[in-house]
């Protein structure tokens, strides 16, 4: 029984825990070449091994329209290598109100695969803010 009670006590006080996890602290990059706003979420970049992984956010400059609003943000998450200055995306997360966390799709990638970013572009925005 007192095993039954500490199992319960411990299972509420992970449950609680998790519940006050931190939230993102985003850190402003600027614009990428769409003028879109770019920022980093600060401590969510973690070096592994020869990579560093990283959530960023992109806050479009125009709604992508779809048929239940506008896409007026996205939530990406990669992993980037610093020696050869390319990244893998692992998962995207496209907003139509990211203050209420109503998504329209959340795409995984299925391969890993580390490619060199367009000049300009959010991910590049990234790559030479984790690789400085």
């Amino acid at each position: 029984m007192r095993n039954a009670i500490a199992f319960a006590i411990a299972g509420i006080a992970g449950f609680a825990g998790s519940a006050f996890a931190a939230a993102p602290d985003w850190q402003p990059l600027g614009e990428n070449a769409n003028g879109n706003r770019i920022f980093v979420d600060k401590a969510s970049v973690k070096a592994e091994g020869a990579t560093t992984s990283v959530t960023y956010r992109t806050v479009l400059k125009t709604p992508l329209d779809t048929p239940g609003g506008g896409i007026t943000s996205m939530r990406s998450q990669m992993r980037v290598n610093c020696k050869e200055r390319t990244a893998a995306g692992i998962e995207v997360i496209l907003f139509e109100d990211e203050a209420r966390n109503v998504a329209f799709a959340r795409n995984k990638a299925a391969k890993i695969e580390y490619l060199k970013e367009p000049p300009g572009s959010s991910a590049d925005l990234v790559i030479a803010h984790v690789c400085r």
